[in-house]
């Protein structure tokens, strides 16, 4: 028997304060693009990135396997536990790499355990759907763009720094002089959202293997720094995410996480083999 609905609420709540990552806001994706300053020095930097358009993607689903002992650290005692894992979860990604989270439950526990593992879905979506987010900007979008304002581009001593508007938010990126991402940050009247990337060089461009995430709120809020490292698996010749893993600070609370995909089905129709 689990423990009592209160103590499994905090438990959920815990959880969820993953949710706070830094992302961009859909609004920066899929606009026309207006272009100005050093055209080539933009075309040169979209393309050292590893882009999985490139190799036709066009979404996938894949299982995700949360591990609930990392998750829920000192409260994973065995009749928790049995709740979270009674839970299978599967994320859903478009063409442009936004995921949804899906879930299914046994039966025979749907009905005892319906309004709670609603919350855990959700808490879920936050979870999954925050980190993808910033990862389709570096993998299926492109950070520098497209926007429906112009791109500014100015050389500096150590390497270019990109800027742009997007209604209510201001975004700037730096750059090596070898157009290796340092920092993006995105300023609007209510937080500022730091992502400072490491990426991997491939024969197809700078892989994101990780990043530094930082939420600072404007006036009242909850600071949130937050740490992401990604393993990878060749699936059909596509670099998706295996291992996804999270630790940081929520205000005063530690946390982590540590997710793993499997199981990735390409344009919702073959099945596909992975490996390492």
């Amino acid at each position: 028997m689990y423990e009592d609905p209160m103590r499994l609420q905090k438990l959920i709540s815990a959880f969820g304060l993953l949710i706070s990552i830094c992302v961009a806001p859909a609004s920066l994706y899929g606009q026309s693009v207006v272009q100005t300053g050093n055209q080539d020095v933009i075309g040169r930097a979209k393309g050292a990135y590893y882009d999985l358009t490139k190799h036709g993607f066009n979404g996938f689903k894949a299982s995700i396997d949360p591990n609930w002992n990392v998750i829920l650290a000192h409260t994973a005692t065995p009749e928790n536990l049995k709740v979270f894992r009674a839970v299978q979860f599967a994320a859903v990604a478009d063409t442009s790499g936004r995921v949804t989270v899906q879930y299914e439950i046994d039966a025979s526990e749907k009905r005892r355990l319906e309004s709670t593992i609603r919350q855990i879905h959700r808490n879920m979506q936050g979870l999954v759907g925050g980190f993808f987010n910033t990862w389709r900007m570096f993998t299926v979008a492109s950070p520098f763009g497209p926007t429906e304002n112009e791109i500014k581009v100015e050389e500096q001593a150590s390497g270019y720094r990109f800027s742009y508007s997007t209604q209510p938010a201001d975004v700037v990126l730096t750059t090596t002089k070898d157009l290796v991402i340092t920092e993006w940050r995105l300023t609007s009247p209510t937080a500022i959202r730091t992502v400072r990337p490491q990426f991997r060089k491939t024969p197809e461009g700078l892989l994101l293997t990780g990043y530094d995430g930082d939420f600072q709120p404007v006036g009242p809020g909850i600071t949130t720094n937050l740490t992401f490292s990604i393993e990878y698996q060749n699936v059909k010749g596509m670099q998706l995410p295996h291992i996804v893993r999270i630790k940081g600070m929520h205000g005063s609370e530690e946390v982590a996480a540590e997710l793993t995909f499997n199981q990735y089905v390409l344009d919702s129709s073959q099945p596909n083999q992975t490996t390492p």
